[in-house]
C-alpha cells in the first residue's frame, strides 16, 4: 500500500499507466474522423467555386479531452485508492467479536456494527476464521465456534440492539465453555465492542476472554453514550424523572416528553448536565387530569428502550383506602366516612375497610378521618415508603394530637363561640399561586366555625396549601420520607364546615391525589403477568414476542428486564403493569478500564473510504457518453442536430451530473401549477405523517364547503403542499400545521415562504397544543420556532379586539378551534409592510383544521372541547380568515364604521 497523507492506493503500480496518457493523446489527434457522405450536387454548381475544402486530420480537442479522463479514471479506479486507509496489518490470529449488543448499544450501534463488520473484511482478506459472541441477544443454544469470516458477516447483518440489558456472566460462561470443548482452540485476537456501562458478570467475562487471547475492548466515544431514564416521583404540581449516564466527561441537555397513548406530546422540558454530573432530575409541571393520560416519558434525542419509562395502569388512577372506624356507624348524612368516600369515588378506586385488608391490596393513598386509630406503626411506615396520607380533624385530634401530622398543633380547637372565639364564622381565602389547590374558585358557602390550629411557626408558607380569611391555615402538607401527609384542619363531613357540602370538596381532593404515587405496586396477589405489548431495542412499543414469559404477581417487585421477561405492558385480566428497563435504585457506571487483560480504546467514527468501485462506475457512465458521441460523429443519429459547440456544452454537463452532490435547481412541475392556478382554491402544508396531514386535508376540505355556503365565494377543493418543493404564490391562504419536530427549512424554502408573504399571502400557523399546560404559560413551540427562524417574519402581537379579523365576516370576539383559550398572533404593524396595512401570519395553537374537519359526507370527524357551540364559532372564525385572505384591509374603511355600529346596537 503507498500512502499520500490521508489518501492511499492497495495497488499503486497501476498508477504507471498513466503515463501512456501522452501516448494515447498522439493516438487520439491522428485517428481522423469517419467519412461524412453527401449526394454529390450538379457540375454546373461547381463552375468557378472556390477550392478551399479541407478535410481534419483528427478527432475534436474536446473528444480527446474527454477520453483522456475516462481513461486516467479507469487506472486510477485500478490502484484502488483509499481515504483515511487503516494502516495496522492484516489480523495474524483467528478473530473473536464480543458485541455488547443490550439497550445501552442502540445510540451508537451503527458505529459498533460498522467496526464489525471492517474487523470481519480484515480476518476474511488475511484468510482466518472468526467467531461471534452476542452477550444481549445470544443465548445457551448459540455455538460459538470459529468458522469462515463471511458467514459471521452475513449473521451480523441481522443482529439488532435488545431491549435488556447484556448478560455477561451467561456469556462469560459460554466463551468458557466453548473453550473447553475445544471450539475455540489456539491464541486469538479479542475485539469487545462494548456499550461502556458495568454490569453483572463484566470481570467475569474480561477473564474468560483474556485467557484464550488478547483483548481490545472499544467503547462509545462522546455523544454516543447511553443516557437513561429512572422511574418518575410524584410531587404536588406534576412529577420529576432522573436522567442518568454514566460518561459526564462534556456536558449535553436533553428534552423530555411525555406522550399519551396516541403518541401526542403532553408536556416537554429540556434538561441540562453539566460536565461531571452524572445525574439529574427533570421537574415536569401537569395538572393531575393530564397527568393520568401520560403512558409514555422518552428522551427525545435517544432511541433506546433504556430512555423510556411506561408507566401502566396504575399511573392513570390511584387506589384509595378508607380506614374505616366503628364509631362512625349511624346516619350516612352525619357521618365523616360517607362525604370522603362519596367526594373519592368519581376519580379514584376506593376502597372502605380495616387498615389490615387494605395493607394486603397495595394502595397509594390512606384517608383517616378522626375517629380513626392513628398509632398504629403500620400507617408511618406506609407514608415513609412512599404513600400519601390524607388526615381530617375532628374532636379527637383537638384533644391530642400526634406524630402524624404536618405541622404542630395547639391542645384545644378553635370553635365558633368557644374560647378563642371568632366574631363570626370564617370564609376561605383564595388560594395562592404555588398552592396544588391554585386555579380553583373558592366558594362563599364553605364556611368554617370550627378548626385545629397549628402552632406558630410550624405552620410555614411552603406547607400551608389553604387558608382562612384571618390567615389560618385550613390545609397544610409536609413530605415525610418518601411519602406525603396532608392534613385538613377540619372534619371530613358538615359538623366543623359547610366544605363537605360544596362541589369545591371533591376538587380539592382531586388534586391531593396528585401527590399519590399511582400504583407503584401491582394490585394483584396472584397468578401471573404476560406480556401484552414489548419494548424494542431502540424504545418503541411492538407485539410481544413469543418466547415472552409471564412474571407470577408476588415476583412482580424483583423482576428485571431480561431475555426472558422483555420490558414492556404487562396484563393480569384487566390490569396493567409496566416493567422497564431501569428501575429504582438503578444507577448507570462507567466500566472501569482496570479490568485484566484489557486494552480500552475509543471506537471511532471515521473510517476509511474506497473509491475503487464509485470511479469505475462513473467510467462506464461515460464511456456510454462517448458511444453516443461516436455515433453523432458518425452521423448515425441524423434526426438529431449536432455543432461542436453545443457538443462541448453537453458534454460538460454529462461529466458535472455524476459528480454534483445536491442539485440546486428542480424540475419545474407543469401540472402542478395548472392544476393550482386555474381555479381559486386554499393550500395546507404536508407534514409526511398521512393520518396528520388526511386530518388537515378534511379540516380545509371542511372550511371549503363553510366558504361556499356562506359567502359568493366558490373555492376549488384544496391542495397540499411540499413547503420544500412546490411554488406557493398561487394560493390566497395555506394553512401550516406545526409539529414539536417540524424540521427547519432550507434556505430555498425559507425564501419562497418570504416572497410569499411579501407578495400578499396569508400563512395561518396552527401549533395544535392549546390544551397543553405549558402552551397556556406562554412556554414557546419549539417546532414554530425552528420553521419562522430563517424566514423573514415582522414583530408580531396578540390580535387586539379592534383587529380587522374581528369583523371581516362575522362580528367575533373569541376565536375558537379543538381548544380554546389559546392567544392568537398577528404582524404587530402591517402597515409597514407591502400588503396594504393587512398581516402576512396568523399564529395561533386552538386546532383550528380538527375543527372544522368533516367527511366526504360532510359529517364532523373530531370532538370539539365546548361541543357544537364552538365547532360553529370556529367556522365563522375560519370564514372570517378566508375573507381576510381575499379582501385584505377592506374592512377596516371608515365606510364600514356606521354599518357596524348599526349591527352592535350602539
Amino acid at each position: 500500500m503507498f500512502a499520500l497523507g490521508p489518501l492511499a492506493f492497495a495497488a499503486p503500480l497501476a498508477l504507471i499507466a498513466l503515463a501512456t496518457l501522452p501516448i494515447l493523446w498522439r493516438l487520439l489527434r491522428a485517428t481522423p474522423p469517419p467519412p461524412k457522405r453527401a449526394v454529390f450536387p450538379p457540375l454546373r454548381l461547381l463552375k468557378d467555386a472556390p477550392d478551399d475544402a479541407e478535410t481534419p486530420h483528427h478527432a475534436p480537442w474536446w473528444l480527446i479531452l474527454f477520453r483522456l479522463l475516462m481513461a486516467a479514471l479507469i487506472i486510477i479506479a485500478l490502484a484502488r485508492p483509499i481515504w483515511q486507509p487503516d494502516t495496522t496489518e492484516s489480523a495474524p490470529r483467528p478473530l473473536l467479536l464480543v458485541i455488547d449488543d443490550g439497550w445501552a448499544s442502540a445510540p451508537g450501534w451503527t458505529a459498533m456494527k460498522r467496526e464489525a463488520e471492517r474487523r470481519l473484511d480484515r480476518a476474511e482478506s488475511a484468510g482466518q476464521p472468526a467467531a461471534l459472541v452476542l452477550t444481549a441477544g445470544g443465548t445457551d443454544a448459540d455455538e460459538i465456534r470459529l468458522s469462515d469470516a463471511g458467514a459471521v458477516a452475513r449473521r451480523l447483518e441481522s443482529a439488532d440492539p435488545q431491549a435488556w440489558p447484556p448478560a455477561r456472566a451467561a456469556a462469560a460462561a459460554r466463551v468458557s465453555a466453548a473453550r473447553s470443548d475445544g471450539s475455540l482452540d489456539g491464541t486469538l485476537d479479542i475485539v469487545w465492542l462494548t456499550d461502556g456501562i458495568t454490569t453483572d458478570g463484566a470481570e467475569d467475562l474480561a477473564q474468560a476472554l483474556s485467557s484464550i487471547g488478547s483483548v481490545e475492548a472499544l467503547t462509545p466515544v462522546p455523544g454516543r453514550n447511553a443516557l437513561a431514564l429512572g422511574p418518575p416521583a410524584v410531587a404536588a404540581d406534576g412529577f420529576t424523572i432522573p436522567v442518568q449516564r454514566a460518561d459526564d466527561s462534556t456536558g449535553i441537555t436533553v428534552s423530555l416528553v411525555a406522550s399519551g397513548e396516541d403518541g401526542r406530546a403532553l408536556a416537554r422540558t429540556e434538561l441540562t448536565l453539566d460536565a461531571g454530573v452524572r445525574e439529574a432530575r427533570a421537574d415536569i409541571d401537569l395538572p393531575l387530569d393530564l397527568r393520568n393520560r401520560v403512558s409514555a416519558i422518552r428522551i427525545e434525542e435517544q432511541a433506546s428502550a433504556g430512555a423510556v419509562q411506561l408507566t401502566g395502569d396504575g399511573w392513570r388512577r390511584s387506589r384509595v383506602g378508607v380506614i374505616d372506624a366503628a364509631s362512625e356507624d349511624g346516619q350516612p348524612l352525619l357521618s365523616d366516612l360517607h362525604y370522603v368516600t362519596r367526594a373519592l369515588e368519581p376519580f379514584a378506586e376506593v376502597q372502605r375497610d380495616e387498615l389490615d385488608v387494605l395493607l394486603e391490596n397495595s394502595p397509594s393513598v390512606l384517608v383517616m378521618v378522626d375517629a380513626a386509630r392513628s398509632d398504629d406503626e403500620r400507617i408511618s411506615a406506609f407514608v415513609e415508603n412512599g404513600g400519601l396520607l390524607i388526615r381530617f380533624a375532628g374532636p379527637r385530634m383537638a384533644a391530642r394530637g400526634d406524630d402524624l401530622l404536618p405541622v404542630q398543633l395547639r391542645e384545644g380547637g378553635r370553635l365558633f363561640g368557644g374560647a378563642m372565639a371568632w366574631d363570626e364564622p370564617q370564609r376561605m381565602a383564595p388560594f395562592s399561586a404555588n398552592s396544588p389547590f391554585a386555579g380553583l374558585a373558592t366558594n362563599a358557602d364553605a364556611v368554617v366555625s370550627s378548626q385545629v390550629l397549628a402552632e406558630p411557626g410550624s405552620a410555614t408558607d411552603d406547607r400551608v396549601w389553604a387558608r382562612l380569611d384571618d390567615g389560618t391555615p385550613l390545609v397544610t402538607a409536609a413530605r415525610r420520607g418518601q411519602g406525603w401527609i396532608v392534613l385538613y384542619h377540619v372534619t371530613a363531613g358538615p359538623e366543623w364546615s359547610d366544605l363537605p357540602l360544596t362541589g369545591l370538596f371533591p376538587r380539592m381532593l382531586r388534586r391531593t391525589l396528585g401527590l399519590a404515587s399511582g400504583g407503584s405496586a401491582p394490585r394483584a396477589q396472584s397468578g401471573r403477568y404476560a406480556l401484552d405489548s414489548a419494548l424494542n431495542g431502540e424504545g418503541r412499543l411492538g407485539a410481544a414476542p413469543p418466547g415472552a414469559q409471564a412474571i407470577p404477581a408476588e415476583l412482580w417487585d424483583n423482576a428485571r428486564a431480561s431475555a426472558a421477561t422483555p420490558p414492556g405492558l404487562y396484563r393480569l385480566g384487566s390490569e396493567g403493569a409496566a416493567l422497564n428497563v431501569v428501575r429504582v435504585g438503578d444507577v448507570l457506571s462507567p466500566l472501569p478500564d482496570t479490568l485484566g487483560g484489557v486494552r480500552f480504546a475509543a471506537l471511532e467514527t471515521v473510517r476509511e473510504i474506497r473509491f475503487a468501485g464509485p470511479l469505475l462506475a462513473l467510467a462506464l457512465i461515460l464511456l456510454a457518453v462517448d458511444a453516443v458521441i461516436a455515433l453523432l460523429l458518425a452521423g448515425r443519429l441524423p434526426k438529431l442536430k449536432f455543432s461542436r459547440g453545443p457538443a462541448a456544452a453537453a458534454i460538460a454537463a454529462a461529466l458535472a451530473l455524476p459528480l454534483t452532490q445536491h442539485a440546486d435547481a428542480q424540475d419545474y412541475d407543469d401540472s402542478f401549477a395548472m392544476e393550482a392556478s386555474l381555479e381559486m382554491r386554499f393550500a395546507y402544508v404536508e407534514t409526511g405523517n398521512a393520518a396528520f396531514d388526511a386530518r388537515t386535508e378534511a379540516g380545509m376540505r371542511g372550511l371549503t364547503e363553510a366558504v361556499s355556503g356562506r359567502s359568493a365565494i366558490e373555492p376549488a377543493a384544496p391542495m397540499g403542499v411540499n413547503i420544500e418543493a412546490d411554488e406557493i404564490l398561487f394560493f390566497p391562504l395555506i394553512y401550516w400545521p406545526v409539529t414539536n419536530d417540524a424540521p427547519p427549512l432550507s434556505p430555498h424554502a425559507a425564501a419562497r415562504v418570504s416572497a410569499y408573504l411579501q407578495s400578499g399571502g396569508l400563512i395561518v400557523f396552527d401549533t395544535q397544543d392549546a390544551n397543553l399546560a405549558a402552551t397556556r404559560a406562554g412556554a414557546p413551540h419549539p417546532g414554530l420556532a425552528r420553521i419562522l427562524e430563517t424566514v423573514d417574519v415582522p414583530a408580531l402581537a396578540q390580535l387586539p379586539a379592534d383587529h380587522v379579523l374581528t369583523r371581516t365576516f362575522y362580528l367575533l370576539q373569541d376565536f375558537p378551534g379543538r381548544w380554546t383559550g389559546g392567544p392568537v398572533w398577528v404582524e404587530a404593524d402591517p402597515d409597514g409592510a407591502a400588503r396594504d396595512g393587512a398581516s402576512g401570519v396568523v399564529i395561533g395553537s386552538n386546532d383550528w383544521a380538527s375543527a372544522w374537519a368533516v367527511s366526504t359526507d360532510g359529517d364532523p370527524l373530531s370532538t370539539v372541547e365546548g361541543g357544537e357551540p364552538q365547532r360553529e364559532m370556529a367556522r365563522r372564525f375560519g370564514v372570517n380568515l378566508a375573507m381576510y385572505a381575499l379582501t385584505g384591509n377592506y374592512k377596516a374603511d371608515q365606510v364600514h364604521v356606521p354599518a357596524l355600529l348599526e349591527r352592535l346596537g350602539q
